[in-house]
């Protein structure tokens, strides 16, 4: 049956392998070590939104639906927090008083692999100042391009994922409307996520009204996220291959007009897998092996940037691996972090996560 969750395991393990590909590309780019697509960890990030757009219109199909009301919307709104916010809040809690110790840790790891020409990165300092931690607090910090990138954290996407939380119960009916609404959903999210570039700034090129380090407001991914809601809409409507109901499919494809080949390949794969849940593919990644990893993924993608750069700060201090090359400090470091941050994760999850869980479900229950 379309909709059975259990045939949606498959996704908890894509989300596992992202939550590598992000930690592992960016242990690769620490150590100066350029890998094909392993050192684009910003495409796994888009490839998360994606899954993140899908599973929004997937379980919320029966409580949003096509005409959410203020009670159903404000449910929404409770459980993502409680689902996001707890770990996050720990994190915070964890990097305010090590923000300067942090700096000066990245500072002598960047300058031992590159010397002289070590690149000078920006002070964490998100946290320093009352509106600082207001605006972290509250993930309007993705709003204020100072603050984007201000914490020891990989926290810009978070920002984000939370403003698409906002929109979504408005963005939802389109989704399930007349397929014009649907086009111009399309049409629109593609068109920003052009234009914006221009105006707000992209990585290390500013725009001409700001400088955003990381495209940590909506307008540049807004699309992606719209991907993923058309592919449920497809998937809801029973993963068909007939031509009157590969609209959504096809709408959903041109919304990625303007992302990365990555992100293309793993569309393609995220749509063969729903559309052929018996596969041996899908049978693979459903295994509890895998699956049961993608609960862990939150936390191996909040931790990672923690456990990567005091592991390489150690290895540095004890052996000097920075001055033998690139490759030894990541053979090393890789399957200790790995382990580091799956047993972490892992406990996060159980301590940290599923009782943030349960709180969110006991007030939704009570509205």
């Amino acid at each position: 049956m379309i909709g059975d969750t259990r045939k949606l395991a498959h996704l908890d393990a894509l989300r596992a392998g992202l939550a590598m590909w992000v930690f592992w590309g960016h242990l690769s780019v620490l150590c100066d070590l350029h890998v094909p697509v392993l050192s684009a960890p910003g495409a796994a990030v888009d490839c998360f939104m994606v899954i993140s757009g899908f599973l929004m219109v997937f379980t919320t199909r029966r409580t949003l639906g096509a005409s959410p009301n203020l009670r159903n919307a404000l449910n929404f709104y409770v459980v993502r927090f409680f689902r996001i916010a707890p770990l996050y809040y720990l994190m915070l809690l964890v990097c305010a008083p090590v923000a300067a110790e942090w700096d000066q840790l990245r500072t002598q790891w960047l300058q031992a692999l590159h010397g002289s020409n070590a690149p000078t990165p920006e002070p964490m300092t998100g946290l320093a100042t009352p509106s600082g931690v207001l605006a972290h607090a509250t993930f309007t910090f993705g709003l204020i391009p100072s603050l984007v990138d201000s914490v020891p954290l990989p926290d810009w996407s978070l920002s984000l994922e939370m403003q698409f939380y906002l929109l979504f119960p408005l963005l939802a009916p389109w989704a399930w409307q007349h397929p014009i609404g649907r086009v111009a959903l399309v049409v629109g999210g593609a068109w920003l996520s052009w234009v914006v570039t221009q105006y707000l700034g992209s990585y290390s090129a500013p725009g001409l009204w700001a400088h955003f380090v990381q495209p940590s407001v909506i307008l540049f991914k807004l699309n992606v996220f719209v991907c993923g809601m058309l592919m449920a809409h497809w998937y809801i409507g029973g993963a068909s291959w007939q031509r009157s109901d590969l609209s959504s499919l096809t709408l959903a494809g041109l919304c990625l007009v303007t992302s990365k080949p990555q992100v293309w390949i793993f569309a393609v794969l995220l749509v063969y897998l729903l559309a052929s849940p018996s596969s041996r593919l899908a049978g693979v990644l459903s295994h509890r092996l895998f699956s049961k990893r993608g609960d862990w993924s939150y936390g191996v993608y909040f931790i990672h940037i923690f456990l990567v750069c005091l592991l390489l700060w150690g290895l540095e201090q004890a052996w000097q691996v920075s001055s033998t090359g690139s490759v030894q400090p990541i053979a090393i470091a890789a399957p200790a972090c790995t382990v580091l941050a799956l047993f972490a994760s892992a406990a996060l999850y159980r301590l940290v996560e599923q009782s943030g869980m349960n709180v969110g479900r006991r007030l939704t229950q009570r509205v």
